[in-house]
């Protein structure tokens, strides 16, 4: 199975000096080019890829020639998966402002991801000839190189990296990887140690250091790092596959299979989050991520997106009906019933007049829910219930006859009724 190994490109906006000493978006008080907006930063920190953009947008709008705020939109769009669109922002950055090296460094970075490895080159490149103690484009020219499978020459330039930064932990970890393609393992395992010194909490440092531990054989501390990694990352799919590998290899199969169903959802939930990233209101996606987050009960992230895809399309009978259901679930019956009609009136469907049977019986209004249950043409233990129900209410109220022929529509679906629900 092919295994995930962690590297970190330097892409640092412009205020940033490098990612082992400044956060991914620097804040500063002004909207010039001295760093990025401090609202903007605020909105990328606080995961709302969305707003930041669109705040960008008006920014842009307002000072067209400022070159900060197309590299700070290159970033966002790049995070967004928007490649082109990223690259495009920087050269417009740099069309801007020619002299700023970070401009040059992130279309390098970009453009590694692109495999365009000429004119990423040619753009770090650039970047150290404008600043040549700017460590991020050496750490930069050393993932060029790894990619390419040049890994002595990839290795010399992060040494130049830890020359200017001696504290950047990207470049310990991207070092450690080189050398431990080069077949290296002893000088790879040092530099992933000190990256995990330097920052205790560096994920990429502890899945490589697991998988290193894992080609040569030491697993049950390959198990640790890799679980150290899901718990820093837990939306990660590659440390639950690096880890079901090693469990196969000690036999552990029960282990391995809860491990691959795991990472196979989180494929799954990765692809659906890419799709809306570039789409955030697309509606169905929405509902299919709801019912994806549904398979592993994470309720509460299928209403909020619930919740999002009515906002855009207040009739989607889809999204109803799994709204519907959780608050079955939850046993909030009035809202269930709300969602059910509102699905029954857009879509009478077998499932939406399900939905609105199980939201009245649990509203105690049986003859409802027996029409529902009828439309839906259900025939389990919940219409039994319905009419057991039933048959209660009319014997209470000195309908005998009716409770009978009730109670014997109930035996007929469940003959177990009685006892099922004293």
């Amino acid at each position: 199975m092919r295994h995930s190994f962690g590297l970190v490109l330097s892409l640092c906006l412009i205020g940033c000096q490098s990612q082992s000493a400044s956060p991914p978006v620097t804040k500063t008080g002004g909207v010039g080019s001295e760093g990025v907006p401090a609202e903007v930063a605020s909105l990328m920190d606080a995961g709302q890829p969305e707003q930041a953009l669109a705040k960008v947008n008006e920014l842009i709008e307002q000072q067209p020639k400022g070159a900060v705020l197309f590299s700070t939109r290159a970033t966002i769009q790049h995070r967004r998966g928007l490649t082109k669109e990223a690259v495009a922002d920087l050269d417009h950055a740099i069309e801007l402002n020619s002299t700023d090296a970070r401009f040059f460094n992130n279309r390098g970075f970009i453009r590694i991801g692109l495999q365009q490895f000429e004119e990423a080159r040619r753009d770090l490149d650039r970047a150290t000839e404008l600043a040549a103690d700017y460590p991020n484009p050496f750490n930069n020219r050393g993932l060029l190189f790894i990619a390419q499978g040049r890994y002595p020459e990839a290795i010399e330039q992060l040494d130049l990296a830890l020359k200017h930064d001696p504290n950047y932990v990207d470049a310990y970890n991207n070092r450690g990887f080189a050398a431990l393609q080069s077949g290296q393992v002893a000088p790879a395992l040092t530099d992933f140690n000190q990256a995990l010194k330097l920052n205790p909490k560096y994920v990429n440092a502890f899945n490589n250091r697991g998988l290193l531990r894992a080609r040569v054989g030491d697993l049950e501390n390959a198990i640790v790092d890799f679980t150290e990694a899901m718990m820093l990352d837990p939306l990660n799919p590659k440390y639950y596959q690096h880890r079901h590998d090693v469990y196969v290899r000690q036999s552990a199969f029960d282990k391995a299979l809860a491990d691959e169903t795991k990472y196979l959802w989180l494929e799954r939930l990765g692809g659906l989050n890419v799709a809306l990233v570039k789409n955030a209101a697309d509606a169905a996606s929405l509902v299919e991520r709801a019912r994806h987050y549904l398979k592993v009960e994470h309720d509460e992230k299928a209403v909020e997106d619930l919740d999002r895809a009515l906002t855009i399309n207040p009739k989607l009978a889809s999204a109803l009906i799994a709204r519907a259901g959780i608050r079955l679930k939850w046993r909030e019956f009035p809202q269930a019933l709300a969602d059910a009609e509102a699905a029954v009136a857009v879509e009478p469907t077998q499932e939406a007049y399900s939905a609105r049977g199980d939201a009245c019986l649990g509203l105690k209004d049986y003859d409802k829910a027996i029409e529902s249950f009828a439309e839906a043409r259900r025939i389990d233990p919940a219409v039994a219930e319905a009419y057991y129900r039933k048959s209660q209410a009319l014997q209470t109220s000195g309908e005998s006859d009716r409770a009978a022929e009730s109670l014997e529509r109930a035996l007929a679906l469940d003959p177990d009724v009685q006892a099922r629900l004293r």
